[in-house]
């Protein structure tokens, strides 16, 4: 490792990902901005990681923590942070990678502005393992720096940001209590909230880090559904509880993320095919929040979806739309 103090830390959380790790590290030490560390967390794997990092250890900026016993992902991304010394904090999954070779400098670049931002992130897109895009999230057509409050706003109803890669000033996850150690998946969400009390908020509207989807990474158990939830639900809670003083209407909008957060997942599920689970996981927000739960446009919406199949759900979509109200979205991926 350099003695000097690099810019960026950027901290890679691995297990059991060997056959992922080389794009991802190449994509990292790639990259046309250079003046960071890499740690690289390895969580006790049981496969040949330790012999696929073993290359990339020549490198001064790459330092390897190697866990012997497995500590999970929760305790490894907050050692990571701990262990970071740059003014700036990211992390990347193993399975993850950087589309881009500019991804830092378009992040860093903004984070240096004269307006400071809290934190930065950007769009990505979801590919397969055969190296395919399946979607791309764009969440916005055009790259900004706004203020936190207003950024706010939107995120609380819709937790659009991809975790590996998005850019922390270090100062901003201190003041904020850092990661919360009790939460498992739903720990990004809650700093992103909290984050928004931090100052400006900076998005790039370019395509720069690619999110792998595959079987290992998708929640299918009910536990864990349950739990994402109700995650979600305390990180809704703990942001108003930090910027609601601040907030025109907080009242509203903390009920409008609430009934958001209570039907996303079924809503996924649903309209995935998935739909015993969706409803599941409907049944459950129902015990949590009973009245929220019901008493939402999109619970008409999940009903059209599953009964009649895609022509009631046109339906509804079309007397939405004569009514003068926004038309429930289908997501098409590319």
């Amino acid at each position: 490792m350099s003695a000097s103090t690099p810019l960026l830390s950027v901290t890679v959380l691995n297990y059991n990902y060997a056959q992922y790790l080389p794009v991802c590290l190449d994509s990292i030490l790639g990259q046309t901005f250079s003046d960071f560390e890499l740690i690289i967390i390895n969580d006790c794997s049981k496969d040949n990681s330790l012999e696929v990092l073993q290359p990339y250890l020549a490198d001064p900026r790459v330092r390897l923590v190697d866990h012997q016993v497995n500590k999970g992902f929760v305790a490894s991304l907050i050692e990571g942070t701990d262990l970071s010394r740059g003014k700036y904090v990211t992390v990347i999954s193993a399975d993850d990678y950087c589309i881009s070779p500019l991804a830092f400098a378009r992040l860093i670049e903004m984070m240096e502005s004269q307006d400071a931002p809290a934190f930065a992130y950007c769009a990505y897109g979801q590919y397969g393992d055969d190296g395919v895009c399946r979607y791309v999230r764009r969440t916005h057509p055009a790259s900004y720096i706004r203020s936190g409050l207003e950024e706010f706003g939107e995120l609380v109803l819709d937790p659009y940001i991809l975790h590996s890669g998005a850019v922390i000033r270090r100062s901003a996850y201190h003041a904020v209590g850092g990661y919360d150690p009790k939460a498992r998946y739903a720990i990004d969400v809650k700093m992103w909230l909290l984050l928004c009390s931090q100052g400006p908020v900076a998005y790039c509207a370019e395509e720069l880090y690619a999110y792998r989807m595959h079987e290992n990474n998708m929640s299918h158990s009910s536990a864990a559904m349950q739990a994402s939830l109700r995650e979600t639900l305390d990180g809704i809670d703990a942001s108003f509880a930090l910027l609601g003083g601040r907030l025109e209407e907080a009242g509203s909008l903390r009920r409008r993320a609430i009934q958001a957060a209570l039907i996303a997942i079924p809503t996924d599920d649903i309209f995935a095919g998935r739909l015993r689970r969706g409803w599941y996981g409907y049944s459950f927000s129902l015990r949590e929040h009973p009245f929220l739960t019901i008493f939402q446009p999109k619970t008409v919406i999940l009903l059209a979806r599953t009964t009649p199949g895609e022509r009631g759900f046109n339906a509804v979509r079309g007397y939405v739309k004569r009514q003068g109200k926004p038309a429930p979205a289908q997501e098409v991926g590319v």
